[in-house]
């Protein structure tokens, strides 16, 4: 017989699935994919192995639903902060910023992209994304500086390549954030303005 202490707290089957969903997003972040199981999951979770079977017929299934739940998290962000965005300075630096949040450290994005049959589950909304965020910023680039549509998009890819290479470094030496953010932001302005300077 249970004791008072050791009855599990009913949930909603939303708020159940939530919760296992962060649970496993916590597990994956810190130990990795290779020891993540159903099964220690439950432990973690402290419910039984046949609930989690329950809302997740599969890892992979449980995987592929946290990818898309995270993803679909991240794009609502970067939608929400190129609203409140006043100036192309302000554009540059939302993705500047979302570049540096995926690649930060405790962050499962890039854990699960790395998984080929993961990454699928979500390779056209990923595309349809891409295309929809590529056309905002070539608009934005034409708009700001008087381009032709093939300029704005190699200055695009080039301050691309700089945003991602400031991310990535600074998660690998723990570099202050908000600095990085603002020397890639700084760099990427530059580099545009100078390009324009030759022509």
């Amino acid at each position: 017989m249970m004791t008072r202490a050791q009855k599990r707290t009913r949930m909603s089957p939303e708020a159940r699935r939530e919760q296992l969903l962060d649970t496993a997003r916590t597990m994956i972040v810190t130990e990795g994919l290779q020891p993540f199981t159903m099964e220690a999951l439950a432990r973690a979770a402290s419910v039984s192995s046949p609930l989690v079977y329950k809302y997740f017929e599969s890892r992979l299934a449980l995987l592929c639903e946290l990818l898309d739940r995270e993803y679909q998290a991240m794009s609502q962000e970067i939608v929400t902060n190129l609203r409140e965005a006043a100036s192309f300075e302000s554009v540059v630096r939302v993705f500047v910023q979302a570049n540096f949040d995926h690649h930060a450290p405790g962050r499962v994005l890039p854990i699960l992209l790395s998984q080929p049959e993961v990454a699928k589950t979500i390779q056209a909304e990923q595309k349809k994304e891409q295309r929809r965020t590529g056309q905002f910023l070539v608009r934005s680039v034409k708009k700001e500086y008087a381009l032709e549509r093939s300029q704005a998009e190699l200055l695009l890819r080039m301050s691309s390549g700089a945003s991602i290479g400031a991310a990535a470094y600074g998660a690998r030496r723990s570099a202050d954030r908000d600095a990085t953010v603002e020397a890639a932001v700084r760099f990427i302005l530059a580099g545009i303005r100078s390009s324009m300077r030759r022509e």
